[in-house]
């Protein structure tokens, strides 16, 4: 067996909307709830193409605490100056690394609810 990709993660959520609006409107993903399945909770799950890569469910209460030892989790992405030009029209705060030794950058933004989100877009 072999791992090829993130298949998806998954974030609890109390605040929806900005969490849509971060991950749809900030990130370019696309929630379909017409492809999500009905697990009886509320919630979505957002697209990259056919991929559902991000999941939220919806809880009431601000679920608190850390993410264990999970720093953070990472897309592969294109395009840098469309991305930080769509986080800036957002007034999303990130930060931009440059990795020129490497051949790429690094766009690091924190989503609503804390999660450090890492965007790696090659030269």
């Amino acid at each position: 067996m072999t791992l090829k990709r993130l298949d998806h993660f998954n974030v609890v959520t109390a605040c929806p909307d900005e969490t849509l609006r971060f991950y749809c409107d900030g990130l370019g993903l696309v929630n379909d709830p017409d492809r999500r399945p009905d697990f009886g909770v509320p919630g979505a799950w957002l697209f990259a193409g056919d991929a559902p890569l991000v999941h939220l469910a919806y809880v009431d209460e601000d679920p608190g605490g850390q993410t264990g030892p999970i720093n953070h989790i990472a897309f592969a992405g294109e395009d840098r100056e469309a991305i930080c030009a769509r986080l800036d029209s957002l007034d999303i705060a990130y930060k931009l690394v440059e990795q020129p030794a490497y051949g790429f950058s690094q766009v690091f933004v924190i989503d609503p609810n804390g999660v450090k989100v890492e965007i790696n877009i090659a030269a």
